[in-house]
């Protein structure tokens, strides 16, 4: 499996802060036993206060740069997951400082960015706000595909994806080949929730060659009126898959997990609704995508999307000078 969305670089920069890396050792075991082989680890960025509560008290500090924290975190990182293929994102752009410091994250090792989480920030907005691209997010996004990260579409509210998908296809008509996807981006027509894309929204992602993630936790899986109901998370899981097959097609569908587990005691109905356990996840969902889409079809979304179309790519696009059409 190549999970798209994981929160890793988070997991390991608290780790350094708190001296624990118990969970570190733990998840290093769930990937070597579930066949998890590559992951989009995410160090992410919210209101200080949700931080402090969610993650760590100090988790963000003025004193210490966004450089300075990816740089420990994936240090730390890097040694819990030495064979593993790891592609390093950051989450809410919020408190990188502008172009300088994003050129600095990329020199040290970042690959991609997600702009915003839920909520609004300096460069665009997430889903409690309906503001779109700012200009400064317009130069800094600008910035990144000209550095060949890539562009993570996922939480933006409608107002900025469209702005962003606009100025992706713009960067992509000057010759950028821009590596693009909704990591962790259910079906909003399955399930609605505002994080979950709209049929409009997956005809725009088509139309410019982006990748979504469908992540497996139940509150966006089952739509909110049957979350009393005795369901089948798996079956419907499958479901968001069968629909987006006939929009973006097999080859443009990936799979993420946004595993909670590690802030559980802040969130534990969120991190209990998972549909796999994360212990077994490889074969099990694996063994669920074969069985309803055929064994070629089931290795293209579990891993060989990612590796080819974002982990090659990225590291292309990089490895070419930077910029370079």
């Amino acid at each position: 499996m190549f999970d798209t969305h994981f929160d890793l670089l988070t997991i390991a920069y608290k780790a350094y802060l708190t001296n624990d890396y118990s969970y570190l050792e733990k998840i290093s075991h769930y990937f070597h036993d579930s066949n998890v082989r590559g992951v989009i680890a995410n160090l992410y960025f919210m209101d200080r206060d949700e931080m402090d509560r969610e993650v760590t008290p100090g988790y963000y500090r003025d004193d210490v740069s966004v450089l300075e924290m990816f740089t420990k975190a994936k240090e730390v990182l890097d040694s819990f997951l030495p064979d593993t293929e790891i592609i390093y994102s950051i989450e809410g752009c919020d408190y990188i400082s502008g172009t300088d410091e994003l050129e600095a994250l990329s020199e040290a090792g970042l690959d991609s960015i997600i702009l915003c989480w839920n909520t609004e920030n300096k460069y665009g907005s997430g889903n409690r706000s309906s503001k779109g691209l700012t200009l400064e997010g317009r130069s800094f996004v600008s910035k990144a595909i000209e550095l060949g990260l890539g562009i993570d579409l996922s939480h933006a509210n409608e107002k900025t994806f469209y702005d962003l998908c606009d100025l992706i296809e713009e960067k992509q008509n000057e010759g950028y080949e821009v590596v693009t996807y909704a990591s962790h981006s259910n079906v909003r027509n399955l399930c609605d929730r505002d994080r979950n894309l709209k049929d409009e929204q997956l005809e725009r992602i088509k139309s410019i060659g982006a990748l979504v993630g469908v992540f497996s936790h139940k509150n966006f899986i089952v739509d909110p009126s049957m979350w009393n109901d005795e369901v089948d998370t798996r079956k419907m899981y499958l479901e968001h898959i069968n629909y987006l097959k006939d929009i973006v097609g097999f080859d443009s569908i990936i799979t993420s997990t946004d595993d909670m587990e590690f802030c559980g005691w802040y969130d534990p109905q969120y991190y209990s609704t998972s549909i796999y356990p994360y212990a077994s996840i490889g074969t099990e969902l694996y063994s669920d995508l074969e069985k309803s889409f055929g064994s070629n079809n089931a290795s293209n979304i579990i891993y060989e999307n990612v590796k080819n179309k974002i982990w090659n790519r990225i590291k292309i696009n990089k490895n070419k000078g930077r910029g370079v059409k």
